[in-house]
C-alpha cells in the first residue's frame, strides 16, 4: 500500500513486481509524478525496511494496457549510507578513470584534473568542475569508501535501469523491438538525468540491459543506421535529438487514448 499519493483520497494498491535491499518495482493504477516521495507499507518480510518506508519515485512509465510500472528507492537506506545518496553521481565519469583503475591511477589523474579545472587557473579554471572532482576523489581515493560506493553504485545502477525482462532479451524480432526500445530508454533517462555526461559504455549497456555484447549488435547498428544513437570517439553511445523524438512518439503512441464525447448534431 502507499500512502501520501498526489490526486489520491485513500492509501493505493500496488504490485510488487521486483525489491532488493535499496527499492523496489511496483505496478499502479495511478501515474507517480518522479521524485516525489510517497509512504511504502508492506507485511511481508524482508520487502520494506521496517515494514514502512519513505520511498522516493526514480522512474514511472506507462503500461501496455492501462496502469503504470514505477521505480522506487527508499529514503531509508539514503538516510543510513551517505554514497547511496551520491550514487547517481558516477565518480568514475567525473575523473574520467575506469571503475578497475588503481589508486596510483585514480591520485594521478585526480591531481591533473584537479590542476586543471582549480579556480585559480584563468584558462581552464571551473569551480563547479573542481568541486565535482574533489568530491569524487575524496570518495574513490579512500580505499574502505570506495569500496561501499562500489557496491551501492552497481545496486543503484541495476535498479535504476532495469528496463525489460531479461528472460525477453533472447532472440526473434519482438525481442529485437524490445531491445531497441530498452536501449533507447536507458540512453534516454541518461540524457535527462546528466545533460553534460549522457554517455554509456557497452560494458554498461551489457549489465544495465541484462544483455550479452553478441545480442546488442543488431539492435545499436540499427539504432545508429536510422540516426536515434550516436558514439563519441571513444565508444560510448547517447540518444540524438531524433532518438528522443521517436522515443517519446512510441510512448505517446501506447499510452490510452481518452474518448471525447460526440458533439451533437
Amino acid at each position: 500500500m502507499l500512502e501520501n499519493v498526489p490526486g489520491a483520497r485513500a492509501d493505493v494498491r500496488a504490485k510488487v513486481v521486483d525489491f532488493n535491499e535499496t527499492g523496489m518495482r511496483i505496478h499502479v493504477s495511478l501515474l507517480l509524478q518522479v521524485n516525489h516521495v510517497v509512504v511504502v507499507k508492506c507485511q511481508a518480510a524482508g520487502v520494506v525496511p521496517n515494514d514502512t518506508s519513505n520511498a522516493r519515485v526514480v522512474d514511472c512509465r506507462a503500461l501496455m494496457g492501462s496502469g503504470y510500472t514505477v521505480g522506487l528507492t527508499f529514503e531509508a537506506c539514503a538516510e543510513r549510507d551517505a554514497p547511496v545518496r551520491t550514487a547517481e553521481l558516477d565518480h568514475y565519469e567525473i575523473l574520467q578513470v575506469s571503475s578497475k583503475a588503481d589508486p596510483e591511477t585514480i591520485h594521478r589523474v585526480y591531481r591533473l584534473q584537479a590542476q586543471r579545472f582549480h579556480p585559480d587557473n584563468g584558462e581552464t579554471g571551473h569551480a563547479d568542475t573542481f568541486r565535482a572532482i574533489a568530491e569524487a576523489y575524496k570518495i574513490l581515493g579512500n580505499p574502505e569508501k570506495r569500496a561501499v560506493y562500489d557496491v551501492h553504485l552497481e545496486s543503484y545502477r541495476k535498479f535504476r535501469w532495469r528496463i525489460f525482462d531479461r528472460s525477453e532479451a533472447a532472440m526473434g524480432k519482438a525481442a529485437e523491438r524490445s531491445k531497441r526500445r530498452g536501449i533507447l530508454e536507458l540512453l534516454y533517462t541518461a540524457r535527462r538525468n546528466q545533460p553534460s555526461h549522457a554517455a554509456v559504455s557497452i560494458h554498461e549497456l551489457e549489465d544495465l540491459l541484462g544483455c550479452p555484447r553478441e545480442h546488442l549488435d543488431f539492435s545499436l547498428w540499427y539504432l545508429k543506421e536510422n540516426a536515434l544513437i550516436s558514439t563519441s570517439e571513444n565508444g560510448r553511445y547517447s540518444i540524438t535529438a531524433k532518438g528522443v523524438d521517436h522515443l517519446e512518439a512510441e510512448e505517446a503512441s501506447r499510452s490510452p487514448r481518452k474518448h471525447l464525447l460526440a458533439a451533437a448534431e
